[in-house]
């Protein structure tokens, strides 16, 4: 028998034990669920009080505090693709939150802006997780975001 195999009791192979799992496996484990938890309850509680999605209240939320954003400018300050902040955008322009309108000085560009209905939704709101998330992000020194970013990116 070689040093590697372990036998039971009967003689039958038994798989061999696995390594002691690595501290920082849990804790980078452990830390993906909380962020997970928070995300799903976040959601959860935005779309039960107010009737509208996490996504759609950051868009909300961002384009409240600067109006006459383009789609593009929204994608850049959410972090998020053109694709995914125009699908959204187009969700709230359907529920009477937000209109689209031409804008004065370059007509090709489409302006948004908060309806009244979507301003009083933005007041009523809380915080959006995702803002708490940036706000963190943000307290790391630059080599921790970048070592952080790069991790994230290799692993998952």
């Amino acid at each position: 028998m070689r040093i590697t195999e372990i036998r039971n009791r009967r003689g039958s192979l038994m798989p061999k034990p696995k390594k002691k799992r690595q501290p920082d496996l849990s804790r980078a484990l452990n830390a993906v669920r909380r962020m997970v938890r928070g995300l799903r309850s976040a959601a959860e509680a935005v779309e039960r009080e107010l009737s509208v999605s996490a996504a759609q209240l950051f868009v909300l939320r961002e384009l409240g505090q600067v109006p006459n954003r383009s789609v593009k400018d929204l994608a850049m300050v959410t972090m998020t693709t053109h694709s995914t902040v125009s699908q959204v955008v187009g969700q709230l322009i359907t529920k009477g939150f937000v209109t689209r309108t031409p804008d004065l000085s370059d007509g090709r560009r489409a302006v948004l802006r908060l309806t009244r209905q979507g301003a009083n939704l933005v007041k009523r709101s809380r915080r959006v997780i995702q803002t708490d998330l940036i706000d963190g992000f943000d307290i790391l020194r630059k080599s921790e975001r970048r070592a952080l970013a790069n991790g994230l990116e290799k692993w998952l």
